[in-house]
């Protein structure tokens, strides 16, 4: 099981820095969605025991204390966004969440935390509502634990349209699907002074009203000191946001990043989401490469050809990244596609490769 992930940095311009940490069940997703992704970097670590998993107690606090930032200095230089995708609060020392909160009010980094208060379970939503991190949060999670915070019933989400506010989802308003169905949810309460970017609609929470009744936040954001941070009704990357349900619905979430991180947003989302994608399918053709390579290299074929192509072009790859993480897209956009057709000219020698070599253990076997 994966559980802590470097991704490749880039020449050039940087991307966002990101301390991911939560349960163990999303971290593998966490790492592949935000690994295939060109704006950012992370870092993965599990704090939380979730499922039938072979992460024990001592193997998460073991992890924490090899890979979370040893000190205050150490986590604002090595970071730009801290993402607590549902952590147990009990994993982190008193001095850590502390950290977090500074890091978000002095500091200016951005941060994101989901499903209200991290769970429905009180084993997980008290302790971070007791947590000085919370604070941080537009969440009120004091006032979302004294509450019946957690039900079942058909969910629609609301885009709030209101000028006022950042326009970081408004360009994908057509774009999205906002009706979730049936589901378990974890209301929101909102702090004075919180923007609210979408409602959720819940007829089942008819007893509380925020604005009106059965209609709560759903994605709330605010300026923390230096910082802006981000809390969410349902998962990050997941519910939403997830790309099974909303196949915009990572580039709308990865709004929150950019602008949390002072970074530009995009004016042409659905040029971008394109790009993205291209950026998505490199990264699975050079892996499916590699993976015959590391096949018919048992066998004793000559690979070095198609590793000396993966490698030229890697450089134009770099090229086009620099150029999106640098928000220059169209210039970006057609460097990838150039590349795209020549990977796809080397899966079939990759392929043709496996065919010979087999061909000559068949031959070698009847012999």
């Amino acid at each position: 099981m994966l559980i802590l992930l470097s991704l490749d940095t880039c020449l050039g311009s940087d991307p966002i820095e990101v301390l991911c940490t939560g349960h163990t069940g999303s971290m593998p997703v966490m790492a592949a969605l935000l690994g295939r992704e060109p704006m950012t970097t992370a870092v993965i670590i599990p704090t939380r025991i979730h499922g039938v998993t072979e992460i024990t107690p001592k193997i998460v606090k073991r992890y924490m204390r090899l890979y979370f930032p040893r000190s205050y200095e150490d986590l604002i230089s090595k970071y730009e966004f801290l993402l607590l995708r549902g952590i147990d609060a009990t994993y982190f020392s008193d001095s850590q969440l502390e950290w977090m909160r500074r890091a978000f009010e002095d500091a200016g980094l951005g941060g994101l935390q989901d499903r209200s208060v991290m769970s429905s379970t009180s084993g997980y939503s008290t302790p971070w509502a007791q947590s000085s991190t919370s604070d941080a949060f537009p969440n009120d999670a004091d006032a979302v634990i004294a509450a019946q915070y957690s039900k079942h019933g058909n969910m629609e989400v609301i885009i709030n349209e209101d000028t006022s506010i950042p326009p970081i989802f408004t360009p994908y308003k057509d774009l999205l699907f906002y009706q979730l169905g049936q589901g378990g949810w974890t209301m929101m309460i909102p702090r004075e002074g919180t923007q609210t970017y979408f409602w959720s609609r819940i007829p089942s929470y008819s007893e509380y009203s925020y604005p009106e009744p059965g209609v709560f936040p759903h994605t709330l954001g605010w300026r923390y000191g230096k910082g802006y941070t981000w809390s969410l009704m349902d998962y990050s990357l997941g519910g939403f946001w997830s790309e099974g349900v909303n196949p915009y619905g990572m580039d709308a979430w990865l709004g929150m990043l950019i602008y949390s991180t002072g970074r530009k947003l995009p004016e042409d989302v659905v040029m971008v989401h394109n790009l993205r994608l291209q950026f998505h399918v490199y990264a699975e053709q050079k892996g499916f490469i590699f993976s015959m390579i590391n096949f018919v290299d048992r066998f004793g074929a000559n690979t070095g050809p198609l590793v000396q192509q993966i490698a030229d072009m890697d450089q134009s790859w770099k090229q086009s990244r620099d150029l999106y993480l640098e928000q220059d897209y169209t210039t970006s956009f057609p460097i990838i596609t150039g590349i795209l057709d020549d990977i796809a000219l080397l899966r079939k020698e990759a392929l043709r490769t496996k065919d010979r070599a087999l061909f000559w253990i068949y031959v070698i076997e009847w012999m």
